[in-house]
């Protein structure tokens, strides 16, 4: 029996019943902000916002200086019951899910995000499994998606064949103890004054010419099984581009913006510690950090808890908001480091991968032939 659904790409008349689908299904709270919706997305990228990658689908030429989006719905009646979107990952060829909702089919009541079935069902696997083709339409031969632990959708994309990577801890500081009013408060839980950030030797703000050290640092801390799925490469830490001018205007009106900020720490020539600081106009702050324990030696004592410091004294002289940090769990010391300072666990996802294609060197075998012949 054929569904009375269908996976489309997304147009612009579907954007009404998108935006009631965003809103009711929307991202699950941590248990800092508040208690746990139920109505969550199956997947939902931090820093992602859907509406802007519906006009990113929407428009028939790219938006300037931000990777393609394609955008599927699940339309029922013509009604908009599923949403799910996927773009370019900073590697060649790699792709990532960025979103994933599914909503109440016509007849079942306005409960959104609540299963008919179970899942995984029907609707999220043939949305799934489209925009992997989507991607294999792109030439990507990988595609990632980070997932929570604990709901319905690593079942969904187990189903076809994602295979996880590793786990991706969340902590996050509230506000309240990033405002320069509780630094005082040590008793109560707050962020604790750190020593002052000249006192590290060889912390500085990353260079161009520091892509490859950071690399290197990646490589050294990172299990080799972890490094075969993502396959980055020394360009990946590189210092972002300017973005063209030409796009600024749809970044103030649907992007809450990001400013990054970079720091490394070298130690007789190797980069030993990377730190990444987003500053947002809106929402929270985002945080990332790499350290090698080798390099935490006793002349180096506290290494990440002072470019912690350092992190939240650039937040509370920006825009005071909570911070969010993701590090791996085989980043034992940089969770010890978070805690130390006032973070708190809040969820966690695990980093799954399905591989969707491979290259053939199908010019080079065209070549040998040519050769071959003229040989001849």
């Amino acid at each position: 029996m054929q569904p009375d659904w269908s996976v489309v790409p997304v147009r612009w008349w579907h954007m009404a019943g998108i935006t009631r689908l965003i809103r009711r299904t929307r991202r699950r709270r941590s248990s800092v902000a508040g208690p746990v919706d139920v109505r969550e997305a199956l997947l939902w990228a931090p820093r992602w916002s859907p509406s802007f990658g519906i006009v990113q689908s929407v428009w028939g030429a790219p938006v300037p200086g931000v990777p393609r989006t394609r955008s599927l719905v699940v339309e029922q009646s013509g009604r908009v019951i599923g949403l799910g979107q996927a773009q370019p990952r900073g590697e060649p060829r790699h792709w990532e899910i960025v979103y994933l909702a599914l909503g109440a089919e016509a007849g079942d009541g306005d409960t959104p995000g609540a299963p008919t079935s179970g899942y995984p069902d029907r609707r999220a696997l043939q949305l799934l499994g489209r925009l992997c083709d989507a991607a294999i339409e792109r030439h990507a031969e990988r595609i990632f998606a980070s997932v929570r632990d604990d709901n319905d959708a690593a079942a969904v994309f187990g189903q076809l064949n994602f295979a996880p990577v590793t786990r991706e801890h969340t902590y996050i500081v509230p506000a309240s103890l990033v405002s320069p009013a509780s630094e005082a408060q040590d008793q109560s839980g707050a962020v604790p004054r750190t020593s002052p950030p000249t006192d590290l030797a060889g912390l500085r703000r990353q260079e161009r010419a520091d892509a490859f050290g950071v690399h290197q640092l990646y490589r050294a801390t990172t299990p080799p099984v972890v490094q075969l799925a993502e396959a980055r490469r020394p360009q990946a830490w590189d210092l972002p581009r300017r973005a063209l001018g030409g796009w600024s205007i749809l970044d103030t009106r649907l992007s809450p913006g990001l400013v990054g900020r970079r720091w490394v720490i070298v130690s007789d020539g190797q980069t030993v510690a990377w730190m990444q600081l987003g500053l947002t106009r809106r929402g929270p702050h985002h945080l990332s950090l790499m350290i090698n324990p080798m390099g935490d030696t006793p002349g180096m004592n506290g290494m990440a808890e002072t470019m912690l410091g350092l992190a939240l004294d650039h937040v509370r002289r920006s825009r005071v908001a909570p911070v969010i940090a993701r590090v791996r769990e085989h980043q034992w010391l940089e969770c010890r480091a978070l805690e130390s300072v006032g973070f708190r666990l809040s969820e966690t996802h695990v980093l799954m991968m399905k591989q969707l294609a491979l290259t053939a060197p199908a010019l080079r075998r065209q070549l040998v032939s040519v050769m071959e012949r003229v040989v001849s």
